[in-house]
C-alpha cells in the first residue's frame, strides 16, 4: 500500500465515529468521481410524416398526425394561411367524415359510430377546389355491436334434446359445497329458462353449438 493510501485510511478511521456535518473522506472521494447525471429531453416533434387512426371505443376514433418541414416545403404549404384537410374513408372509397387543422402536428377525436367496417384517413390540401392527398393512414376494422351466434358448420358439443341435462350436469359439478337449497333452486330455474330460450331460437330440430352460459 502506498503512502497516500495509508494516509487516507488513517484519516478515515480518525473520524469514523464523528457524526458532525464533515463528510467521510472515502465518501467524498467516491462522490467526486461520480459522473454527472444525464438529462434527456423529449423532442416536441420528430419531423417525420405520420398519419395514424386508432380505435378508442364503438363511437370514438383517435387520429394523430405530423407533417414534416420537408413535405410542407415541397408542397409549398404555409400553415399560417393554409389548412390541412383530413378525410375519413370506408375501404370502398366512400367518404364518411371530414375535418381540418392548421397544425403540422396534432390530434383529433372523431365521435361517430362506424359499424363493423374498415376505415382509413387521408390528409391533404385543396388546390383549385380539388383535394390533393399528402398522407394516408393505416386501415382499422371498427367495432361491431352484433353477437355472432354459431352456425351449423361450427363444432357440435351438445345436442339440443340433451341440452338441459348436460348444462345442468356441467353447472352442478362446479357448485361450491355449502350452498343453500334456495340457491340451488334459483340456479335450476335460471338454467331451465336458458335452455327454453335457446330451444325457441334454434328450433326443435337444430343443434346447440358452442353457446356459453355467462
Amino acid at each position: 500500500m502506498n503512502t497516500n493510501a495509508n494516509e487516507l485510511v488513517k484519516e478515515s478511521l480518525s473520524i469514523e465515529n464523528d457524526f458532525s456535518s464533515t463528510s467521510h473522506v472515502l465518501d467524498t472521494l467516491v462522490t467526486e468521481k461520480e459522473p454527472p447525471a444525464s438529462i434527456y429531453t423529449i423532442p416536441d416533434r420528430y419531423n417525420k410524416d405520420t398519419l395514424r387512426v386508432l380505435l378508442v371505443n364503438t363511437k370514438k376514433y383517435y387520429v394523430y398526425w405530423e407533417v414534416s418541414d420537408e413535405t410542407l416545403e415541397k408542397k409549398d404549404l404555409d400553415l399560417n394561411r393554409d389548412a390541412l384537410h383530413f378525410k375519413v374513408y370506408e375501404s370502398n372509397g366512400t367518404e364518411l367524415f371530414e375535418f381540418k387543422s392548421s397544425f403540422a402536428l396534432g390530434e383529433y377525436f372523431v365521435n361517430l359510430e362506424f359499424e363493423n367496417i374498415d376505415i382509413y384517413v387521408k390528409a391533404g390540401v385543396f388546390e383549385d377546389e380539388e383535394f390533393v392527398e399528402i398522407l394516408d393512414s393505416n386501415t382499422v376494422r371498427t367495432f361491431s355491436s352484433k353477437i355472432n351466434l354459431p352456425d351449423e358448420n361450427d363444432e357440435v358439443w351438445v345436442k339440443k334434446r340433451f341440452g338441459w341435462t348436460e348444462v345442468l350436469r356441467s353447472t352442478m359439478q362446479n357448485v361450491t359445497f355449502g350452498t343453500s337449497s334456495a340457491q340451488y333452486v334459483e340456479e335450476l330455474k335460471r338454467l331451465k329458462h336458458f335452455t327454453e330460450v335457446e330451444e325457441e331460437r334454434f328450433g326443435s330440430s337444430s343443434l346447440c353449438q358452442g353457446i356459453k352460459n355467462d
